[in-house]
Formats: C-alpha cells, structure tokens, sequence
C-alpha cells in the first residue's frame, strides 16, 4: 500500500473506546504514530507454569492486539516482557538443584507451548530481562544524575517523595501505599517508601558487575528498560493484571518519569481478578489451576472461551458449569460451520490462511464494533450466536456459506474457531451425528428456533413440549446468555 493510500486511511479509523486506568474513563483511543501503534504488556516470571490467572491478560490484551492490527494494517509493536531474575526463581531452582537458566529456559518453553493451545498471537518482542541489564543500569544512572535516586549500603533507590504525582495511576495515599507495598523499613533508606533500583545479590544467586555493587535490578526497574529500548520514552498502551497496578505500575510511571521527564504511556489498561468457584486462588486453599494442568483437561479454545466470557475489567469466576457453558457454546458455533461445509471453503474463501488477523475489509462487522467499545468481549460472543442463528435457520446453502465465511471472520477477531470442525468434534469427543440421536441437525435448530419464538410469545406450554419432544429424540437443549446450545443426551 503507497504511503498517501496509508496516510487516508489513517483519517478514516474505526475508533475504538478504551477504559483509562489513569484518568478513570472511557476515552477515544488516539495513537501518538497511527503508523506505528505500540503496546507493553507484563509478562510472566518464569519460575513455575502459570496458572489460569495469569493467562487472562494474556488472551484479553492478545485480543486488543488483533484489533488493532485490524484497523491499523498491521502496524502494531507488541512487547511482552519476561522476568528471568527474581527471588521466586532463585528459590525454585535451588529446591530443583538445577542452574536458574536451566530452569528459566524450561519454563519459557512450556509457557510458548501453552498459550499457544490457547491460540495467542506472537508478540512483536519478547525481550528477557537478563540480557537488558546494561539497559536497567543506563535508567538507574539517569536516575542518579536527575536526583531521583540514591545510592546506601550497595543499594540504589527510588526517591518516592520527590515526585510529587506518586500514586496518579492508584489513586492512593502515601498511608496505603505503604500498607499496599509490604514496604522493607531498611536502615539505608531515606524514607519507608522508597523502592529497590539495584540491589546487593546473596551468595550463590546471579549478581551483575556495577558500580553500586555486585549485584541484580529490582522488579520495577526490568520494564521500564524493555519498554523504552523497544517501544521509546513514551509509548501508546501499558496493559496488565489489575494487581500490577500498585505498586509496579506505580513505580514504572515514577521510574520514567525520573529519567525521561514524561509519562510513559497514554493508556494504562488493567484487566480484572479471576477467582475459582467463588474465592480467590491460594495454596492455603489448594484451589490453584496451573495452566498446563488446565489444557491437560480442556481444549485450548474452551479455556479462552470462558476467560473472554466476561468483560475483562469485571471479576471472573472459574467454575465447571462456566468451562461446560463454553464447550456446549463452542459446539453450537462449530455446528453452524459444519451446516455448511466449511471444510471445502477455498483458500481465498477461508479467513486464516496462516494469518493471525484478518484484513478483509468490514466496516459493519458486529464482532469489532464491540470489542472497538472497550473490548466487550461477552457482547461480541452474542454476535457470534446471532451470526451462527442466521446460518442455521437459512435453507439457502450459498447464503449459508457466505455466513460461515464471515461466521470465521468475525471468530478470528476472539481467536476462536480456527479448527475445522470434525476436528473440533473428534477432539472434544463429540459426535454430532451419534446414531443415539434420531433427527437432524437442521431439524433440531429449526425446533429450537420454534421454542425461542413461543418463549417470545409466552407460550411456555409450548416450548416445555418442544424440549420434552427434543429429550424424547435423545437431544439435551440448555439456555444460555448466548442462545440455546444443545448435545446428544448421555444413555
């Protein structure tokens, strides 16, 4: 595409909404370059698989990604940093009794290996924080020279009282910083509040020559090096768990603050809690799902199915019926690709080809229009359905198939149904035409779309019989926020 063609298109962007942690709204998303839109996201600390938790901000920012790269032709920089240095790790590869990069590699790999069932795109840069250190001490000089950082007893730290707008991005007070930190009341520092820059490495644990002392950078300090060598001073998106706000975001703002003399980032977006059956993961509660335990039980694309299923600010609650609503909401989807024989779609036809966004143009797309209002996912799964309703209640195969193709369009925006669908269905174990069954597939939605209109009517006598005469012919139906799903009934 030419340069004017690029520069007119750039006047026409779809816009898109996004909450603003720091100003506490929904704002209209305006790039600092629209040729270049850059995002930073925490990464993992890899001394252990994560857990599902931690992949929530992994799928929801992977969806911002897609969408940005759909309306900004691609010109996306990701960045998804990985912590390889930290306490966690040193401890983790001691009881191992392996070396710490042996373990770090092994953990980075299951990581890729994971979120890639749950069809993550690649980011951009995927920088680890051991090989940025030169680029930490670079900050931590700048930090020195600006007087926003102080060095005692081998450690460099932050001169928290000195920046007047500390605790913007929170909203806090200096009282519950304190409290919210777990602050180390050291004899070297200045005032409780400061934070760690560089500090002393123990014996036996990895250390970095610098002129403070032997020694390795404090956690705040990795991301503020990463994200300004790949992305600038400034950049357009900050994402992460709602727990990184204070004190790590807090401190990366300060931090850049300090040493450039400007905010890092425009939009600080943080996504919300994750809770299993009610109550928040712990060991004390052994209710931890770790990710690969996880994919061991479930598809890939029924964990992201349920971990977009809410809207990523709000709390999420993991529960059985939660991952059972997905696979049957997952399976009405794959259907409605099957009606049509999705698997002989061309090339040209078929919306992946390898790719992972689409570039078809599509101004009334449903599924985007949602997820440009503050990425409401749940909005843009009912599209969905709406989408695959059309399909099965169509008795023109060539509309039919005109659906599937934007059926799979409108999916690729939620990284969902990227399979074909008897694969689907063998690896779920789910055999759509079970002979347990004694009707059809579009005899069965055309009974379920004649329930929906008699509920409309009131007419619950009616639609009772209409489940009780599905039931009969071993078809179970259930009622969910996006339709009516339905499987064959178990003997």
């Amino acid at each position: 595409m030419k340069t004017a063609e690029i520069e007119n298109n750039f006047g026409k962007m779809r816009k898109i909404q996004l909450y603003n942690s720091l100003s506490n709204s929904i704002e209209n998303f305006q790039p600092i370059d629209p040729k270049n839109v850059r995002i930073y996201a925490c990464g993992p600390t890899v001394y252990a698989s994560p857990h599902i938790g931690n992949a929530r901000p992994i799928v929801v920012f992977d969806v911002l990604f897609r969408v940005l790269k759909k309306i900004y032709n691609g010109k996306v920089t990701f960045v998804r940093n990985i912590t390889d240095v930290d306490d966690k790790i040193n401890k983790k590869a001691h009881e191992l009794g392996i070396s710490i990069r042996e373990l770090t590699d092994k953990v980075i790999e299951e990581f890729h290996s994971n979120i890639s069932k749950l069809n993550v795109c690649p980011v951009t840069y995927e920088p680890r924080a051991t090989d940025h250190i030169n680029e930490m001490l670079d900050i931590i000089q700048k930090l020195m020279d600006n007087g926003y950082a102080y060095e005692a007893a081998g450690h460099v730290l932050f001169r928290v009282k000195k920046l007047a707008s500390y605790g913007k991005l929170s909203k806090r007070n200096i009282d519950e910083m304190i409290a919210g930190s777990r602050v180390e009341v050291a004899p070297y520092k200045e005032d409780p509040m400061d934070f760690v820059l560089w500090k002393p490495s123990e014996e036996g644990t990895p250390a970095w020559k610098s002129k403070y002392s032997a020694g390795r950078p404090g956690w705040h300090i990795e991301c503020s090096a990463m994200s300004s060598k790949y992305l600038g001073n400034k950049f357009d998106i900050h994402c992460g768990g709602q727990d990184l706000m204070f004190p790590h975001h807090e401190n990366e703002i300060a931090q850049n603050y300090g040493a450039f003399g400007e905010l890092m980032a425009n939009y600080w977006l943080h996504n919300g809690m994750l809770l299993i059956d009610g109550q928040k993961m712990s060991k004390s509660l052994g209710n931890i799902i770790a990710l690969d335990e996880a994919l061991k039980r479930y598809d890939g694309e029924i964990i992201r199915y349920v971990l977009l299923s809410s809207h990523y600010q709000k709390t999420l609650n993991w529960t059985e019926q939660a991952v059972h609503q997905a696979k049957q909401a997952l399976n009405r989807l794959y259907g409605a690709l099957k009606k049509t024989d999705c698997e002989t779609l061309t090339q040209n036809e078929d919306r992946n080809n390898g790719e992972c966004h689409n570039n078809q143009a599509d101004d009334e797309s449903a599924v985007l229009n949602a997820l440009c209002t503050n990425l409401n996912t749940p909005l843009a799964l009912v599209a969905l359905h709406e989408l695959a309703d059309k399909i099965y209640k169509t008795e023109d195969k060539a509309e039919a198939r005109k659906l599937c193709v934007l059926l799979k369009q409108e999916a690729d925006y939620l990284g969902l149904l990227n399979k074909k669908p008897d694969i689907w269905f063998k690896q779920n174990g789910i055999n759509r035409n079970s002979t347990n069954a004694t009707i059809s597939e579009d005899e069965i939605e055309k009974l379920i779309s004649e329930r929906a209109e008699a509920k409309s009517r009131k007419d619950y006598k009616s639609a009772d019989e209409i489940r009780k005469k599905l039931l009969d012919m071993n078809i179970q139906i259930e009622d969910t926020k996006y339709g009516t799903t339905w499987r064959i009934a178990l003997d």
